[in-house]
Order: C-alpha cells, then structure tokens, then sequence
C-alpha cells in the first residue's frame, strides 16, 4: 500500500532502475567512489498531526499522521542485501560533496510490512509515545509503555516540504521491495517529507485506560542511534493534548506544539 503516490514520469523510473523490466520495482542506482568531504543528511520530525479518536472493538485508539523531513544537505538513503531467506544487512549512502557516496554499514533492523503495506520496512525510523504532564505541565518520566504499533518505515519522497532540495521526487516507494527481493533500497531528498497518514495500520496508541488530564505525545527519529546524520539535536519534537471524555465520546484537543522543520 503506497501512502499517497508520488508521480515519478516513467523515464525517472528507467533512470532510477538497474533495468527497466516488466514489474514495478526499482532500485537506487549504486554510488560512484567519494569525492570531496561528506554531506550528511538531517531527519527532524513534525509535531504528529491530525490526531484523532477511534472506537474500535470496545477500545479507544488514538490517532495520528507521523512525517520525517530531511531537513539536512545530504540524501538519506538506506540499502538493504542478503541472501536468498537470510537476514538483512544494511548500509548507508554518506553522499560527498564534488560525487559519489561512501557506504557505511548500519545496525538497522529490517521487517516485512505484511500489515496491508507489502514492502520492506526500516524497523523504528521514527517512535511515537504518550507520557502524562504534571501540574506544571512538565512530560512525567517513565516507560514508553504507551508507544505506537508501527513497525517500520519505507520512505521516500512523499511531499516537498521545504523550500530547498530537488523540485522532483527522487525516490519512489517501488524500491522497498518483494518479499522474495535479495535487494532494497530507500532514500529522502532534501527538503522532502515522508509521511504515514493516520488511516494506516501501525499509527495509533490505545488510550482506553488512560484517565482524563493532559499528555505529551512525542516523536523521536532514529532512538537507537543507528544513522549519520549531521545533528542529532533536532530528533525529537512533541504534541501537547487534553484527553478528556465527554458525552460523545473520548476527545484529545491540541494545547501546545514542540519544534517544526523549517
């Protein structure tokens, strides 16, 4: 399942392939030898959007859109190779400055996302969870017992976010993969967002036992420390909410935003 599709003019396609055969995957074209001095790229996450409440089978889910921007100079691209029914090693693209990229291996986890999305899947990209404020409305320390059922993330480049980087996607969802794939790839350009709207499997929290009061929903890219990137700073942003019942039903209403690309 593609999360609203890029239009990507079949040319780029053939362009983006080792060969344009009768299917419709693809694959990242692999990198000439690094030349000049690195460039990383910079993941920074929006405050979750369009949260909402769902009552399904007696149980309230919270709902969400989680989005990754590149907020960074240099493409985020991740590939991914094994042998035929074999565990995944994965690499990352380091792009340099005059060409070419350096590949650095990376201790990323891979999951089939056989949840309705049918590709391969960078396991926990980004992370969402729910802790309680206290009375000064400061986030309360604990557990992430409360964190979101998504797996993983295939990006590519979903939406131009910012004004910088390439006016035209560079990286299609096609290049995640089958699941008998030996090879995958996935990338963000520059300025270009991901996003997984909250319709989709995986982008809720259950909230059913959680009494009334307020709550910071947070979002970090990349906990595990797995990815270069040129700041680490700017991983994490947050959403403010008052969960609070009424005769309608359960509601979570905005009170405060944390950091936004820009």
């Amino acid at each position: 399942m593609m999360r609203g599709a890029v239009a990507v003019p079949v040319a780029m396609l053939c362009l983006l392939a080792a060969a344009c055969g009768g299917d419709d995957s693809t694959t990242i074209p692999e990198p000439g030898p690094p030349v000049g001095s690195p460039v990383l790229p910079d993941l920074m996450p929006k405050p979750q959007l369009n949260v909402q409440m769902q009552l399904l089978k007696g149980r309230w889910r919270m709902r969400f859109s989680t989005i990754i921007v590149n907020v960074g100079e240099g493409d985020f691209i991740l590939r991914g190779t094994r042998e035929p029914g074999s565990t995944w090693s994965v690499e990352q693209d380091v792009p340099y400055s005059t060409s070419g990229a350096k590949r650095v291996p990376v201790a990323a986890g891979v999951v089939w996302g056989g949840d309705g999305h049918e590709h391969w899947h960078i396991v926990r990209v980004a992370s969402v969870w729910l802790v309680p404020l206290d009375a000064k409305g400061r986030p309360v320390n604990g557990s992430k017992d409360l964190i979101d059922t998504k797996v993983g993330f295939c990006f590519y480049d979903h939406t131009h976010e910012l004004d910088r980087g390439p006016e035209d996607a560079q990286y299609s969802a096609h290049s995640c993969g089958h699941e008998d794939d030996t090879v995958f790839g996935v990338g963000l350009s520059p300025g270009w967002n991901d996003t997984y709207r909250a319709s989709l499997p995986g982008q809720s929290i259950d909230v059913t036992d959680l009494p009334d009061g307020k709550y910071r929903l947070w979002t970090e890219i990349d906990e595990r420390g797995w990815f270069k990137e040129a700041t680490r700073a700017d991983n994490r942003t947050w959403l403010d909410l008052d969960l609070r019942t009424t005769p309608g039903g359960r509601l979570a209403g905005v009170i405060g935003t944390g950091p936004a690309p820009s």
